[in-house]
């Protein structure tokens, strides 16, 4: 896709689409992974406790709980530097 000549792209981490599809990333395809291993034939039961679907399920829920507050926080911080 071109871009005219007075638009420009941010950086990755200004963009909120991609801020949230990184940090949600990770537990998610931790999830797929697991569901894959488990449809073929894998016992993932045996895997050690850091890599099992709950663990994965906790911190998804708990980076989706976070997930606002962070983003106030953030917008706090940066209006806060652009006031000064």
């Amino acid at each position: 896709m071109a871009l005219a000549e007075g638009d420009e792209e941010g950086p990755w981490y200004e963009d909120n689409t991609t801020l949230v599809s990184v940090i949600i990333g990770l537990p998610v395809v931790g999830l797929i992974i697991i569901g894959v291993l488990t449809l073929i034939g894998i016992n993932t039961s045996d895997f050690p406790y850091m890599i099992r679907a709950d663990v994965f399920l906790a911190d998804i829920f708990l980076r989706l709980l976070t997930l606002p507050i962070g983003f106030f926080v953030i917008r706090a911080f940066l209006r806060s530097m652009d006031n000064e």
